[in-house]
């Protein structure tokens, strides 16, 4: 085997990088890595049931010497680093990196995670990605490229970000890996022990060179360039990087290991262990699903100095259990009508409206039945309590909704797209599922837009299906909220005291002692619920349900037409029509005549658009707003 070195890139005249800006998308802490990087792995499984190993390693004395002299630290890495940390006034990189070698100059031992996966693709495929990128195999796609992801339709993400978690949680942003493959991906007939080292610092200069910030760690060739090496047993072993048995997959190895959030954590075994801890009790909040169905075994590992002191399988079931019943429960066909006892299992169609795709093979829109699956909770309290879980292909949870009922605690979960029937999806279970992945963020963390400070970036819809699609994410939210309305109902009251979920609504009722009820009342607002949209001749067609509390004198209301830019902000255009069959329309304003009976009054509007409009119907997204609310017997008074 060639002589293995570091070697980075001369510096470019016209541009020089500060570091690789994709870590700083992916949070801290352990949950995070967690995440990350099970999906990570679950992306790139091979076989039904892959495998993941985390493995925590301390070295002290001759071991950390051993590993460090493999590495080639003192001749190489090391000046390296330090040329970057001078860097540190201005590159937060490189912040970072002269605080780990700061501790790397200490004497104490050398932490390391090595995240090994098994019955996965492996890095395969050739070198250089100076190819047409139908040739990339996964070596180019995690070594040498950044923003690209190249998954399926049924990965866990679109953005190919979430490799950046190791770098993230490395003192000296650096990541060894080492990695076998099948047979049939075969490299000039290797398969087993494909290494390579990338170091993603910043710009800096040793002597009278400049260098570019990132470098890899192989065999150097003539021209500069640096290819990874099939290397033996003994350099694996020496830099802890050696893979148990056969299968194909990839070990990662995080060189400097830390909780960016909590630095000083795991200088010690004990500390070492309460980040195992930890970073299970991650794995099984974000992959119960995965886990329950038995597609994922995860194995987590602390070593001192080849001296093993926790070795525990990741297994939900002890701490969500409902949720691991109930996903086996449905999986098997055994529901119940009601929620009658602990552990009883109901199941829901939520409908959801899978607009039509523009780009690849694409699609007409459709309507994707997706199942809420709901369970009676135990008297065990957990993380996931009175929540329902949104998922879909990869079974990883992507969001949670917070419902609480009173006298009611249940766990709840949403099976989308490939979710539903993972062994046997249709066609259009992928496609649903392919919506709901380009319409999550780079943290894969939502699929129900927000706004605000809670707003998420979802453009990637924007670049692959017709408009609108706002109100078809939003809907998931309404659906799952009335399902579990209807499960649930108004919970019954308490000796003479109303329960909570009513008497919030009654404020008439309350007051100071001795002052009596308040004298005036607060009514709901009226609601406006978009259910049918289509663009014909270039003009937006609407149907929307225009809802109110039934009060004396009814109400007066314009609903107003708005475009949704990408930033969430909306410009106003005209209607060119509006009607109703059910109310009074008079100068753009519906009219609720109130009525002798019911609480509620309300009314279906069309509505039409002009054809003036700031970009063609085809390629906007939509949204009705109420404005101009008035009460008017009150002659004025807004809700």
């Amino acid at each position: 085997m060639a002589e293995l070195a570091w070697e980075w890139d001369k510096q470019s005249s016209t541009y020089g990088n500060y570091g690789n800006a994709n870590q700083w998308t992916v949070n801290a802490g352990l949950a995070s890595l967690a995440r990350e990087s099970t999906q990570n792995t679950n992306d790139a499984r091979s076989e039904e049931n892959p495998s993941l190993v985390y493995t925590f390693i301390r070295l002290s004395g001759e071991a950390r010497s051993d590993f460090l002299r493999t590495l080639n630290w003192s001749d190489e890495l090391e000046p390296h680093l330090r040329a970057m940390s001078s860097e540190s006034a201005g590159a937060v990189t490189a912040g970072h990196i002269k605080t780990g070698l700061e501790a790397m100059a200490q004497p104490d031992p050398l932490v390391l995670l090595k995240v090994s996966d098994y019955g996965c693709r492996g890095l395969t495929g050739p070198e250089f990605s100076d190819i047409d990128s139908e040739r990339f195999g996964n070596f180019i796609k995690l070594c040498r490229l950044d923003l690209f992801s190249g998954k399926n339709e049924t990965s866990g993400g679109s953005f190919g970000l979430g490799k950046a978690v190791y770098w993230r949680f490395s003192r000296i942003q650096t990541v060894l890996f080492n990695s076998m493959v099948a047979d049939s991906d075969a490299v000039d007939g290797n398969t087993r022990n494909r290494l390579f080292g990338v170091n993603q610092g910043v710009v800096h200069r040793v002597g009278t060179k400049s260098f570019q910030g990132r470098g890899y760690f192989g065999v150097p060739r003539k021209k500069g360039s640096v290819t990874s090496t099939w290397a033996s047993e003994s350099v694996v072993e020496s830099l802890h990087l050696q893979r148990a048995g056969n299968r194909p997959g990839t070990s990662a190895m995080i060189v400097g290991f830390y909780d960016p959030d909590e630095p000083d954590r795991g200088d010690t075994v004990d500390g070492l262990i309460k980040m195992a801890e930890e970073l299970r009790s991650g794995i099984e909040e974000s992959f119960w699903p995965l886990l329950a169905r038995r597609r994922l075994q995860v194995r987590i590992e602390v070593v001192n100095d080849c001296a093993r002191e926790l070795d525990t399988v990741v297994d939900p079931e002890d701490t969500y259990t409902e949720l691991v019943r109930a996903l086996r429960r449905f999986d098997s066909g055994d529901l119940d009508e009601t929620l009658d006892e602990t552990y009883s299992v109901v199941a829901r169609d939520i409908p959801i409206s899978i607009s039509k795709r523009k780009s690849g093979a694409g699609h007409a829109k459709f309507v994707h039945n997706a199942k809420l699956v709901v369970t009676k909770s135990d008297k065990q309290k957990d993380p996931l309590e009175n929540k329902v879980c949104l998922l879909r292909q990869p079974e990883m949870v992507v969001q949670t909704l917070d419902r609480t009922f009173e006298n009611h605690t249940y766990h709840a979960f949403l099976l989308a797209g490939g979710a539903v029937n993972p062994d046997s999806s249709s066609a259009e279970d992928r496609w649903a599922d392919d919506f709901l992945r380009f319409a999550e963020p780079p943290a894969h963390d939502q699929w129900i837009p927000r706004g605000g400070r809670n707003k998420s970036s979802q453009s990637s819809l924007s670049a692959h299906y017709v408009a609108p699609w706002v109100p078809n994410l939003q809907a998931i939210e309404k659906s799952v909220a009335e399902q579990l309305l209807d499960l649930f109902g108004a919970p019954p009251p308490t000796g003479s005291k109303p329960p909570t979920a009513v008497f919030k609504h009654l404020s008439f009722l309350r007051g100071e002692a001795g002052e009596g009820g308040a004298t005036g009342t607060t009514s709901r607002k009226p609601t406006i619920d978009i259910t049918e949209w289509k663009v014909v001749d270039g003009h937006w067609h609407l149907t929307f349900r225009v809802k109110a509390r039934n009060e004396p004198g009814g109400w007066a209301l314009s609903p107003a037409l708005y475009f949704i830019g990408l930033d969430g902000g909306g410009q106003e255009v005209a209607w060119d029509s509006l009607r109703s069959d059910d109310a009074r329309i008079e100068d753009g304003a519906v009219l609720l005549e109130a009525k002798e009976k019911g609480r509620f009054v309300q009314a279906t509007v069309t509505g039409v658009s002009v054809a003036d409009l700031p970009i063609p119907a085809e390629d906007s997204a939509v949204d009705v707003q109420l404005r101009n609310v008035t009460n008017t017997r009150r002659k004025g008074a807004t809700a």
